[in-house]
C-alpha cells in the first residue's frame, strides 16, 4: 500500500513539476509581486517586534495543535473501542464540531497576526524614514487593538471568510455564459437567470467577506463588513480587481507550507516507527502519526508565514489608497 516511504518521493516529484510549471505561468507577474514583497518586508524590518508577535502566535498554534491532537485521538479511540457509544449521526456531528473548532481557532490565531501586522505596516507607511524604533510601542499597540476592539471582527471573519471564498471558487463553474445558442431559448433564459442570481449573490457575499477585510480592520479599525466593503470599493475604483486577485505570493507560501508539512509528517512517522509511541490504539498508528505531523506542520508554518502575506496585503491597500505618502516618507523605497 501507499506508505510515507513511497508517498514522500512521489509527492516531491509531483510538487517539483508543478512548481516549475507554475513558475512559467506566472513569470510575467513576478516583478510586481517582488516589489510588493520587498516593500512589505522593509516595513517588517523597521518593526522587528512584529516577528516576535508572529513567533508567539506560532507557539500558541503549536500548543493548540498538540492539545487538539490528544483530544481527537482520545475521542476516536473511545468511540472505536466502544467506551463511548454514539449513533452514526452523532459521530458525524462530533467529528464535524471538532473540525470546526480546530479550523476556527487556527484562523483566529492567524488573523490576529494579520490584523496586528497590517496596523503596524500602516503606521510605518505614514512615518518618515529614519524615525523608526525597533522596540517602540507600535507593534504592541496594534496587537492590543487586535486582541480587544477588533477581536470580534477577527473571530467573525475567521469563521466566515474561508467558506465564502470556497463557495466563490465553486461558483465559477456555474457562472452564466452568453455563448450558448440553445434551441430551447426559454429554458436557456431561465437557467441563465438562475446562474446570474447565484453568481451575484456569491459576489455580494465576497465583497464583504474577503481576506482584505482583515487588512482594513488592522489599518483603519473598521468592522469586518465595513472593511470588506471599503476594500472592494477601493480596488474597483482603482481598477485593481484583477491585480488583487493574483494569489502569487500566497500560492508560493502554500507550496512552502506543504513541503514543511510533508517533512513534519515524515518526522512524526519516524517517531512512531522508532519509538513505538502508539498515537492511537485503533487503526494504523504510523499513518495517524504521519497525518498528525502534516496537519501540525501546515498550521504552525501558516501562522508564521502570515506576517509575510499580511504585510504584502497592507502594502497593496496603502499604495492603492495613499501612494503619495509613501513617496514622501520613504523616497528610497519608492525609487526601488
Amino acid at each position: 500500500g501507499l506508505s510515507p516511504k513511497t508517498f514522500v518521493p512521489i509527492t516531491g516529484i509531483i510538487a517539483l513539476a508543478l512548481s516549475v510549471g507554475y513558475t512559467f505561468v506566472v513569470w510575467d507577474r513576478i516583478p510586481f509581486a517582488t516589489s510588493n514583497l520587498m516593500t512589505g518586508l522593509s516595513g517588517v524590518r523597521a518593526n522587528a517586534g512584529a516577528v516576535i508577535v508572529s513567533f508567539f502566535f506560532q507557539g500558541l498554534a503549536l500548543l493548540w495543535s498538540i492539545y487538539f491532537t490528544f483530544v481527537v485521538i482520545g475521542v476516536y479511540d473511545a468511540i472505536e473501542s466502544g467506551e463511548l457509544e454514539l449513533t452514526d449521526n452523532m459521530k458525524i456531528f462530533v467529528y464535524t464540531m471538532l473540525a470546526i473548532s480546530y479550523y476556527w481557532t487556527y484562523h483566529v490565531l492567524m488573523n490576529v497576526v494579520q490584523v496586528a501586522v497590517a496596523g503596524t505596516i500602516g503606521d510605518w507607511w505614514f512615518r518618515p524614514a529614519g524615525t523608526e524604533a525597533i522596540c517602540d510601542g507600535t507593534v504592541l499597540r496594534n496587537l492590543f487593538l487586535a486582541c480587544t476592539l477588533s477581536f470580534g471582527s477577527i473571530c467573525f471573519g475567521s469563521l466566515v471568510v474561508g467558506p465564502v471564498r470556497f463557495i466563490r471558487q465553486l461558483s465559477f463553474f456555474i457562472r452564466p455564459s452568453t455563448d450558448n445558442d440553445s434551441v430551447l431559448m426559454g429554458l436557456h433564459e431561465c437557467l441563465l437567470w438562475i446562474q446570474t442570481c447565484i453568481a451575484n449573490c456569491v459576489d455580494g457575499m465576497a465583497s464583504y467577506f474577503n481576506s482584505w477585510a482583515f487588512t482594513y480592520v488592522g489599518l483603519y479599525g473598521y468592522g469586518l463588513l465595513d472593511g470588506g466593503s471599503h476594500a472592494t470599493e477601493l480596488f474597483e475604483k482603482r481598477g485593481w480587481t484583477m491585480i488583487v486577485a493574483d494569489d502569487l505570493i500566497p500560492n508560493v507560501l502554500l507550496m512552502v507550507s506543504l513541503v514543511i508539512g510533508g517533512v513534519t509528517g515524515c518526522f512524526g512517522f519516524m517517531l512512531e516507527t522508532v519509538d513505538n509511541l502508539n498515537f492511537t490504539n485503533v487503526g494504523d498508528p504510523g499513518a495517524a502519526a504521519f497525518l498528525i505531523g502534516i496537519a501540525v506542520g501546515l498550521v504552525v508554518c501558516s501562522v508564521l508565514f502570515g506576517i509575510i502575506s499580511s504585510s504584502v496585503n497592507a502594502v497593496i491597500v496603502c499604495f492603492a489608497g495613499n501612494p503619495v505618502e509613501f513617496e514622501k516618507c520613504h523616497p528610497e523605497g519608492d525609487r526601488a
